[in-house]
């Protein structure tokens, strides 16, 4: 991608930060910790509160996407970004920030029709599990309280599987739609705007890796610089046969809502540009979005992404170039074009 950009005329660099290769690792272990009081004598209370109350609280920081220590701790490979910056015509008012991801995932039975559309929630209880057998040191004073904990590590240990699942039999997948598909649509936007800057706003690209793991190249670039101010406008899973939309609200666990200017501007082009066929959602597909570290430290962002109920060939073998849909590409390309302008001319400020 450095190099395609350097031939569309925008410099861009490589940063490179340290990550992991999968979300089964910090996540595996939040549920091990959740698990192991069971595996302990009755006697050994204050050990059993002490790891049920560990796996709580470690997975409320994880899935709050901004203080991360068993992430920071687990990392210990290279990933790396592709950032690029294109200054305006005039004197920068703002800074807008296109986001992709470049890196695929995993596939696994979690992401199986039938499961996936549920996935969510599924995520949702087993969140809600680990959460509830922190309370470990109350509850196993009781019989109704022990009956909670079985039930509670039971639906943790289910979730444990699935991700052992994915791990063992899952395959790495092409990944044509998620996220090929968000990359060529902002290494586009900004081959054009090299070319042909806006007027007031700075543009910078960021290609992450890692965001399929825990959106960790996200968060490396937003501990790495002050990006107080900025708008970031994300592109994701932008290549399959579904509505395209902007995500008016992220997260799984913690729940984040979209910047309201950028959430104004997408609604404008909405009304102005019937023939994008660009929706609105509440409730997206998909779990966690390169936006959603910006949204959780309190800054703007906004995602557009091509989902209905679920997004199609979502981390499946299928997400290929043949099941591609040109149009929804083009759409959102157009939308993306849209929504620079009406950000440069201050209808986001």
């Amino acid at each position: 991608m450095r190099d395609e950009l350097a031939a569309a005329g925008v410099g861009a660099e490589i940063e490179p930060f340290p990550g992991y290769s999968s979300f089964a690792w910090p996540f595996g272990a939040i549920l091990l910790a959740a698990l192991a009081p069971a595996a302990l004598p009755r006697r050994w209370r204050r050990a059993r509160g002490a790891l049920a109350t560990l796996a709580a609280a470690t997975l409320a920081t994880e899935g709050g996407l901004v203080h991360t220590p068993l992430s920071r701790l687990l990392s210990r490979r290279t990933s790396q970004n592709v950032v690029a910056t294109i200054e305006p015509r005039g004197e920068a008012l703002r800074t807008l920030c296109l986001c992709c991801h470049l890196d695929t995932s995993r596939s696994g039975l979690m992401f199986q029709p039938g499961v996936v559309e549920h996935l969510n929630a599924i995520i949702s209880a087993q969140s809600a599990a680990v959460l509830v057998q922190g309370g470990e040191a109350i509850l196993a004073r009781s019989r109704p309280g022990r009956g909670l904990l079985t039930v509670a590590r039971a639906m943790v240990a289910a979730g444990l599987a699935l991700l052992i699942e994915r791990e063992i039999r899952g395959v790495d997948v092409p990944g044509a739609s998620d996220n090929a598909s968000g990359s060529a649509i902002a290494a586009q936007l900004a081959a054009e705007k090299g070319a042909d800057p806006p007027a007031a706003t700075r543009i910078v690209l960021l290609m992450t890796g890692g965001e399929e793991a825990g959106t960790l190249g996200a968060q490396a670039f937003l501990e790495s610089r002050d990006t107080s101010g900025w708008l970031f406008l994300n592109f994701d899973n932008l290549g399959g046969p579904a509505t395209l939309r902007f995500l008016r609200r992220e997260g799984v666990l913690a729940k984040w809502d979209a910047d309201a200017g950028l959430v104004a501007v997408a609604e404008g082009l909405r009304a102005r540009r019937p023939d994008l066929a660009l929706e609105p959602t509440d409730s997206p597909a998909g779990l966690t979005y390169d936006s959603s570290p910006v949204m959780a430290r309190g800054g703007r962002a906004l995602t557009l992404s091509a989902q209905d109920r679920t997004i199609p060939n979502l981390h499946m073998p299928t997400d290929t170039y043949e099941n591609v849909d040109p149009d929804v590409i083009g759409r959102a390309l157009d939308a993306g074009r849209a929504m620079i302008a009406a950000i440069d001319r201050g209808e986001a400020d």
